[in-house]
């Protein structure tokens, strides 16, 4: 039978501990900005190790940069890994980095546009331009220069600098067999 009281509380309780996670993200994201780096950690590693996946990612990025705890490449690493296969598409973005540039593992471009893909489809713009960069020149996969820029389009419709400028080059000079268009240029200059 269906206890309604039970389920009110259930919601209740739920909301308040996700309203707590976004006020201890916040508070960690104030120590960040303030530099006190050390207190950003001690507010996200209880999340991180709770999954929560914006944690784990903010952890990656201490590590990655030796911020308020030793630089440490390979345990950014590890938490990039837990917070991309908890969907966060900048973890994921930021492991196809290391694959392609072979930190921390051996370089691995397959994995590299694994990654990518995987956060592209997610729509992160950093992702679609790195991805249509590689469709583009054909560098780690075959080119396909139509999904290189419909890549650039849907980051450069999010505001990706890179992404926007690639478009302005290729229908300012006319790139990968496409047309010049200077009205097309301007719009994405």
């Amino acid at each position: 039978m269906f206890n309604t009281k039970a389920f009110i509380l259930l919601l209740i309780i739920s909301f308040t501990s996700l309203s707590v996670t976004a006020t201890e993200l916040e508070d960690g994201f104030k120590a960040f900005a303030n530099g006190d780096y050390q207190r950003a950690m001690q507010i996200w590693l209880p999340l991180a190790e709770k999954d929560n996946a914006d944690a784990q990612y903010n952890i990656g990025i201490l590590y990655m940069k030796g911020l308020g705890v030793s630089e440490n490449k390979r345990t950014a690493f590890n938490w990039y890994k837990r917070a991309a296969k908890l969907g966060n598409t900048d973890a994921m973005y930021n492991l196809g980095i290391m694959y392609n540039k072979g930190k921390v593992m051996i370089r691995s471009p397959k994995d590299a546009i694994k990654w990518w893909t995987k956060a592209a489809e997610l729509n992160n713009p950093h992702a679609q331009f790195n991805l249509g960069v590689q469709y583009a020149y054909g560098r780690i996969v075959r080119k396909d220069t139509d999904k290189a820029i419909r890549l650039w389009l849907s980051a450069a419709q999010q505001g990706h600098a890179d992404a926007r400028a690639a478009l302005h080059q290729v229908y300012k000079d006319g790139l990968f067999g496409i047309p010049a268009d200077q009205q097309k240029a301007r719009q994405w200059k």
